[in-house]
Parts: structure tokens; sequence; C-alpha cells
């Protein structure tokens, strides 16, 4: 896959996942009773717009990204239908069901992947595919194939197998296959592998796939794991490395064009990460981002006094230059790695 079709995947899925995360902003405000006066997918000026229900809808010039406009939140603080004059918890929902949606939406990308494709970190001794004219291939272990035995050793993973494989030093091998409810004994020789330079038969693994249930709740623990590898992750923004890692919506665009040329269910997994980084990136407490939104609503819950809403949109303001500096300063970056490949 060229690099151009690369990045086009990669601003497509980009684009889904902020249409996923404006809409959460968008139908918790109008459950909430807050006029929202644009929904815009892409920033610059908009090549598509239209005005209903008092809602502007536009599709902006740069595709990536998007924000949902609330009423009260740069002038008219006093509209009955603007975000000041409703309730904290009204408040808070319509901000946060932003990111929330970005969870919501990373477990189901994990749940239709572990029921159609298998967990990829939990491989089984079910053959996926067979390398034509390895051993395997040789032997008569087709796809579909489970292995069972090896010299008489009942197999239970796929570790084991490897591990006996690896030690055989390349004699022959007794395998039992179980094959449409049928045991079929076979011989294998191994081969040595002239890059990792072990014993290897030439099968891949399928990975174990969940019922729709055990599949679903997967998703919502490895959105937990995720969210926790990225909270401990945080001191390392800090570091030479972690500042250098950092990459923008031109990088994230590229990154997931290249996830599509590994395939289906590899795209669907780098896109579940994608949303949960996105989610969690906009809970961090930053000026313009959910996350000082969130913090200013938790402080009024607390105290009891709210910061008065001009400071709060001048600071919200200043904040949103300087991300918008950043996030040039960054896609820069993300642009001389692409062209220096």
């Amino acid at each position: 896959m060229n690099l151009a079709l690369q990045i086009v995947y990669g601003i497509i899925i980009i684009s889904i996942i902020a249409l996923v995360h404006e809409f959460g902003h968008f139908f918790a405000a109008k459950k909430s009773g807050i006029t929202v006066e644009e929904f815009s997918i892409g920033f610059g000026p908009a090549i598509l717009k239209k005005k209903m229900g008092g809602t502007l809808y536009k599709i902006g010039v740069i595709p990536i990204l998007g924000y949902a406009k609330f009423r009260g939140m740069d002038d008219n603080l006093d509209a009955p239908d603007g975000f000041y004059t409703k309730t904290l918890w009204q408040r808070f929902i319509s901000v946060f069901m932003g990111p929330g949606m970005n969870f919501i939406l990373a477990i189901i990308i994990l749940t239709v992947v572990f029921a159609s494709f298998g967990n990829p970190f939990i491989r089984t001794t079910t053959v996926s595919s067979v390398i034509l004219e390895g051993p395997a291939y040789t032997a008569g272990i087709q796809q579909g194939d489970k292995i069972i035995e090896i010299d008489g050793e009942y197999i239970d993973s796929w570790e084991e197998m490897t591990d006996i494989i690896h030690a055989s030093d390349g004699r022959a091998l007794q395998v039992v296959v179980e094959r449409k409810d049928e045991k079929v004994p076979l011989t294998v020789i191994p081969k040595k592998d002239s890059i990792s330079d072990v014993w290897v038969i030439g099968v891949y693994s399928s990975s174990e796939r969940y019922s729709l249930f055990r599949a679903f709740w997967e998703g919502v623990v490895w959105t937990g794991k995720l969210i926790y590898q990225m909270i401990i992750s945080i001191p390392l923004l800090f570091t030479r490395k972690g500042i250098s890692s950092v990459v923008g919506p031109i990088g994230i665009a590229a990154m997931t064009g290249q996830a599509a040329s590994g395939g289906f269910a590899n795209l669907l997994w780098f896109s579940a990460f994608i949303s949960i980084a996105i989610g969690f990136t906009n809970l961090l407490p930053i000026p313009a981002l959910d996350g000082s939104w969130i913090i200013l609503i938790l402080w009024e819950a607390v105290t009891h006094k709210p910061v008065p809403p001009e400071k709060q949109l001048s600071v919200q303001g200043t904040g949103f230059i300087i991300i918008l500096g950043i996030m040039f300063l960054v896609s820069i970056n993300d642009i001389i790695r692409i062209i220096s490949r």
C-alpha cells in the first residue's frame, strides 16, 4: 500500500473517531437542553454546511478532528439554553461524553476483534496458515488443524508446542492433529530457520476467539488496561524521549494507514487504541481540552464557588491558541518523519 493511500485510510479513520467524539458532546448536550450551535468535522473553511434544528452542520476543508460549539460558551452567557445556565451534572455529562464515546467506540471495536478474529495476544494450537513447502506442509498439516499431541505429550498451549519444536534438534516428531473431530497422526521433521536460528515446522497460530459476551467483557477490560497504561506513562512525556515520540493528527493518520496495510483486524485493533488515546488526551486537565472544563465543574461542585464564566473563557481561549501552536509544531515534525522514511 503506497503512502498516499495509507494517509487516506488514516484520515478516514481519524474522521470517524472524531465524529463519534463530537457526537458524544452533541447528544449529551441536546439531552441536557443545551443548544449546539455548530457541529463540525474538520477545521478551516467549510466545504459543506447545512443548518438544521438550530445547529449548523459543517465539514471543514482540513478533514481531521472537529468540534461541537455549545451556546453560551463564548457569548450570551445567560442564555436559558446555554451551557452556563445548566446544572453541574448537565454540564459535566455534556463535556465528558465526548471522551466517553471514544471509550465506548473502543469497547465496540475490541468486541468485534475478539469475537471475529480472536485475541491477538493469546495464540492457540489451531493452525491459521501453513508455509508452502515447509515441514508441516510436507507432513500434511492443514489450515484449521488443531495440534493436540507431540511425541505422546498432550499440548495445551502454543508456547508448549513451540518449546518442544525448538528443542527437537531436527529429529522427526510424531504429531497428532484434530481435524473435523478426527485425530490424524502425522510425522513432521523440523527445519532450522535461517533468520531466527531455531527449529520450526512452518505454521502460524490462530488467535483465541471469544463468545460475544466474553468478547464484550474483554473489550471493557482491555480498554481499562490501555487507559491505565496511558496514565502511568504520563511522566514519560516530560523526558526527551517522550517529547520526541509525540505525534499529531498527521502522524496518527499515517500510522493508521500503516496499520491498514497489515490487514483489517490490525486496522481495527489500532483504531481502538487511537480512539482510547484521543479520549484519554481530551480528559487531561489542559486548558481548551475537555479535561479542563471538567476540572472547573468539579471545583464548583466541591467549593460551591464557580469560577466566573468570563475568566473560564479567557483561560480556555488562551489554551486553545497554545494547543493550536503545539499541534502546528508537532504536525511539522510528523511531516518531516514521513518525508524522511
